[in-house]
């Protein structure tokens, strides 16, 4: 009897592993088609050799969850200059990548309403110089997160060296993390904590 117990529990800690494990990429998945779907007319004109303006990309970077993607397409056309310098800064990139990573069903499931940058943190990383951004957000309207107000989120350590897009910086957040609960430093802090735990 003990025997079946514990073959039954070794499958089933080895089935949620799995679950949790394809459980990101799904996710990631979902996410991406979501984007894919917003950029899908402005693929198909670039891929037709039709003329784009830069106004028709600002529409679409306007939404920091989009740009990552949309300066990956763009690249693949050899139209990055397309895309305003303004959305090529080491902040609106890091936006970009907290709104991304907020989209992921594992995580918030949707993009922020709205987004402020609140403070750069310099804080080292296993004895170099770290560079991170923090940001507060509000989700949507219907979001279960929406009734906390203002949340932190932080991102980094940024890479400023690198093509604008090309670096997928690490991002952080909790629904608890409210702004007044946590400061920017305390919130670098703990996302610095979990990166050197988990390395």
């Amino acid at each position: 009897m003990l025997t079946i117990f514990i073959i039954v529990a070794v499958v089933a800690v080895v089935a949620f592993i799995a679950w949790r494990f394809t459980s990101v990429s799904r996710g990631a998945q979902k996410r991406d088609d979501k984007i894919l779907n917003l950029l899908d007319p402005l693929r198909q004109k670039l891929d037709k050799g039709e003329s784009v303006s830069r106004e028709e990309v600002s529409a679409l970077a306007i939404r920091p969850e989009v740009r990552p993607t949309l300066s990956s397409v763009l690249a693949s056309f050899d139209k990055r200059d397309l895309l305003d310098a303004k959305y090529n800064s080491p902040i609106s990139q890091a936006e970009a990548g907290l709104a991304f990573w907020l989209m992921h069903p594992n995580e918030f499931g949707e993009a922020p309403a709205a987004i402020e940058h609140i403070q750069q943190v310099d804080y080292p990383v296993r004895s170099n110089h770290g560079v991170f951004h923090v940001f507060r957000y509000k989700m949507p309207d219907g979001h279960l997160a929406a009734k906390d107000g203002w949340l932190l989120g932080v991102v980094g350590p940024m890479n400023e060296e690198a093509e604008p897009y090309s670096h997928n910086h690490g991002a952080y957040s909790r629904s608890s993390d409210t702004e007044g609960s946590i400061s920017p430093q305390e919130l670098v802090e703990r996302w610095v904590g979990i990166v050197e735990k988990n390395r």
